[in-house]
């Protein structure tokens, strides 16, 4: 009840707590670069960024609040690099600034208390030149980090090729690939012609089953008209393509987004549903998200565990159940109950909502900001039977760049032993 009551006040008051912070970090940022501004034309300069890039958060309430339509390439090249600008010195370089001056205050105490530095060297000269030109050298690498982090997020996603062995899986099923989509965010950090871009490189991979693992949406739930020419590429799948809804969907308008999206034709949504795919030996169930009414900080960083908590219901699915030599596939947008899973006979759960952290560290996959507190951060598990692929999905969500966490789409291979 507890963990309730305070995800409903997180959800209630973090728009204006977010603009608060936005406009307390503009202010420190634009201060900070003035007195640092000596000529009249730097200072110039100093106003003018600020201003062009604080008209970037109109031009974003304008298009995700007022327009009809999602966000197009225009908010993509203008309002993203800005808005990226901003939250990185907000949640980066004014933390990390202000833990170098609280360091550097404590290495000069007990100089200060010690013997005074001989007359022909400057001490604070030396030292002023020394954390400027390591202040500079850190603010230059943050930049270029956050620079590229924008760019690559708008290119095209890498292609995750992965081949899952199972003993015993039906021959019919040898050799089956599935394309897995997640966290599309459409409508907030990527537009339509990125996750065009996606259904491309997926359906150039010649699936045999699609699946979308949801926060498919954002801000606007007629947003979702926007996915249809993207889905219209997986017309040729042969067991075509299946979808569950995420908790920024929740966020959204769930049930809107998903009557759009299954109106359309070419996608099955599955909310607590379970299927049988004709002619194959295989079943899915989709189970829904819980939006805001989830609530799990048991794991990682507040606490120091990381559990995989019980919190799969599939009680509540509804369906034809599984036959007895069925391969049983799980689609769930949070990557946790994956020992439950097992215990309920599945065999692959694909999950998503991670983001792979956003921020990883270089060639480690599962070494990333989601890890702190999700026992299952990205990548492939198995526990208790069953597999389970957790994607780093296609946007970002909250800053608007990742580092080595890059988009993916990932193809999975059933392989029988």
């Amino acid at each position: 009840m507890l963990s309730q009551q305070f995800n409903t006040l997180l959800f209630t008051y973090k728009a204006p707590l977010f603009v608060l912070l936005c406009l307390a970090g503009q202010i420190l940022a634009w201060r900070f670069w003035l007195r640092r501004a000596a000529k009249p034309f730097h200072r110039l300069i100093c106003h003018l960024v600020f201003i062009v890039f604080n008209l970037a958060w109109l031009f974003a309430f304008s298009a995700l609040y007022f327009s009809g339509a999602a966000v197009d390439l225009t908010w993509t090249f203008f309002g993203r690099p800005a808005v990226a600008w901003q939250l990185a010195y907000i949640l980066v370089i004014l933390p990390l600034g202000t833990l170098a001056s609280l360091l550097t205050a404590v290495i000069r105490l007990p100089l200060r208390l010690g013997k005074k530095p001989p007359v022909d060297f400057n001490f604070k000269k030396e030292r002023r030149n020394l954390l400027k030109s390591a202040g500079g050298a850190a603010v230059a690498v943050i930049l270029g980090g956050c620079g590229y982090g924008v760019i690559r997020q708008g290119s095209s996603p890498a292609v995750n090729r992965q081949t899952i062995v199972f003993p015993g899986l039906p021959r019919a099923l040898d050799g089956f690939v599935i394309a897995q989509l997640s966290d599309l965010h459409l409508g907030l950090w990527s537009s339509q012609r990125e996750i065009d871009r996606a259904a491309a490189v997926a359906a150039a991979a010649g699936p045999h089953l699609v699946v979308v693992t949801g926060d498919i949406i954002d801000r606007n739930p007629e947003f979702a008209r926007l996915c249809f020419d993207p889905l219209k590429r997986f017309a040729d799948v042969p067991y075509g393509v299946w979808g569950i809804l995420g908790n920024h969907d929740h966020y959204t308008g769930p049930q809107r987004i998903a009557s759009l999206l299954q109106s359309s034709g070419l996608i099955n949504m599955l909310m607590d549903r379970q299927v049988r795919l004709p002619e194959l030996p295989m079943s899915i169930i989709g189970l829904d998200d819980q939006g805001a009414h989830h609530f799990w900080m048991g794991t990682g960083a507040l606490t120091g565990r990381k559990d995989d908590p019980d919190v799969l219901d599939f009680k509540k699915v509804k369906g034809p159940p599984p036959e007895p030599d069925d391969f049983v596939l799980l689609l769930n947008h949070r990557p946790e109950g994956l020992r439950q899973a097992g215990a309920h006979g599945c065999r692959l759960y694909l999950a998503g909502h991670t983001h792979g952290g956003q921020y990883q560290v270089p060639f480690r996959d599962q070494l990333n900001l989601a890890s702190m507190f999700y026992k299952y951060s990205s990548g492939l598990y198995h526990e208790n039977g069953c597999w389970l692929n957790v994607s780093r999905g296609l946007a970002s969500v909250g800053v608007p760049f990742r580092l080595w966490a890059w988009p993916e789409v990932n193809l999975i291979t059933l392989k029988r032993a």
